[in-house]
């Protein structure tokens, strides 16, 4: 039997999902809920990074509808998918739990913690799934990292760092500061990919000490160390100007007995004392993978391979207590 999925919110986002949807077996993408024209946001849309979108042909046949109540009353929905800005995701996620679809919403869960524990407390009611769209657990590079911390076959990590830095985005108003504040900014919004991945495979830091960058705005660069007991993880990242700069990611990894550096998306290179060997990844689609889990999920009902929404309010957690230390500005109800 398919499973059928709504797919709310038709920016950069719902766009990739709906297509990673239409690609997998077994699953229907049975609406687009967005109060725009599909041909309007696949024209004007853009977000930091290419990944596999759906094209206007791929959308011929699929319903759309202008909210999630009137979806809800035209599709015997299995689940839904959210990706509306940020300060949407509390009101659509509950009322997608509560008319008991199983949800994947697009990270952050939240700003506020208190909305996160909220979502939490809904999918536990409700008996069904809550995911959050973490996708670097999903690249098979950083997979690759995970693995080889693990494994202890370069011995003990000693040092990693992790860079995350993209243009200010040119999609959505992200030059207003009250904007910013009720999406997270930088720290929510980028930065908190490469925190969720250091506490998806280090566990949960001692503490942190963190500053804001580039003249001290809070809006623009952020820097974080999460310290482990014989362990510490550099975190930093942010948006520069302008809007053309390219996403770039990075992240170097110390061992005892080697190092592993990733300069780009799918490749490593591994070091150690015989020689250097380069591990290449690609092809790779992360959101794909991630939606292919979500998808196993629902059918199964096992949350072992996506990001819970507990999880993801942990992460949440430390991007707080990271934004307390350097004063970042949040929405007044937390």
């Amino acid at each position: 039997m398919k499973i059928k999925v709504l797919v709310s919110g038709f920016g950069f986002m719902g766009q990739t999902h709906a297509r990673s949807l239409r690609s997998l077996p077994d699953t229907e993408l049975a609406g687009i809920v967005d109060p725009c024209d599909p041909a309007e946001r696949l024209a004007t849309v853009r977000g930091n990074r290419a990944t596999e979108s759906i094209t206007l042909e791929e959308l011929k046949g699929i319903p759309l509808f202008r909210s999630m109540d009137e979806a809800l009353s035209a599709v015997r929905a299995d689940a839904a998918v959210i990706a509306l800005p940020t300060k949407l995701h509390h009101g659509a996620v509950i009322r997608c739990l509560e008319a008991k679809l199983h949800v994947f919403v697009e990270k952050p869960l939240a700003v506020s913690l208190r909305e996160c524990d909220a979502m939490v407390r809904a999918a536990e009611e409700n008996r069904r799934l809550l995911a959050v769209g973490y996708v670097v657990r999903f690249s098979k590079e950083y997979q690759f990292l995970k693995e080889t911390i693990s494994s202890g076959r370069l011995g003990r990590l000693k040092y990693l760092n992790f860079s995350r830095i993209t243009g200010i985005p040119a999609w959505g108003n992200w030059k207003d500061p009250e904007f910013i504040r009720t999406s997270g900014g930088p720290l929510f919004d980028l930065v908190s990919h490469d925190i969720d991945f250091a506490r998806f495979s280090l566990g949960e830091p001692e503490k942190t000490e963190s500053a804001a960058g580039l003249g001290g705005s809070q809006f623009d660069m952020i820097s974080s160390i999460l310290r482990y007991r014989d362990l510490s993880v550099m975190v930093g990242g942010g948006f520069v100007t302008p809007s053309s700069y390219p996403f770039e990611r990075t992240f170097s990894a110390y061992f005892e007995k080697g190092t592993l550096v990733s300069p780009v998306s799918g490749r490593i290179t591994e070091y150690r004392q015989e020689g250097v060997e380069e591990h290449n990844f690609l092809p790779d689609n992360p959101y794909l993978t991630e939606m292919a889990c979500f998808i196993r999920a629902v059918r199964s009902g096992s949350c072992a391979q996506i990001c819970t929404g507990r999880d993801a309010a942990d992460t949440i957690r430390c991007c707080t207590q990271i934004a307390q230390e350097i004063s970042y500005p949040l929405p007044a109800s937390l």
